[in-house]
């Protein structure tokens, strides 16, 4: 059996400091959105919604420079 060369990449991905924000951008979507659905405040959880696509921009940047998921090299060749 032959491991795919890109398990060797993901754990240095992991190390990336662009995963800081994009956790943290994550995590205050996510939580000022339950919080603003708990108090019955739509403005605050509309409003935490828009740290998501800051999020996914950040998670996209760290896969697509370590060739990590869709962004992996593949070993066929298009024509």
């Amino acid at each position: 059996m032959e491991l795919s060369p890109s398990g060797r990449e993901t754990p240095t991905a992991l190390r990336s400091r662009l995963l800081i924000p994009a956790l943290l951008a994550l995590a205050a979507g996510i939580g000022g959105f339950a919080l603003g659905l708990t108090h019955d405040d739509t403005v605050t959880a509309l409003g935490a919604l828009l740290f998501l696509p800051s999020a996914a921009l950040l998670f996209g940047i760290v896969a697509k420079r370590h060739g990590v998921g869709p962004f992996r090299q593949s070993s066929r060749r298009s024509d």
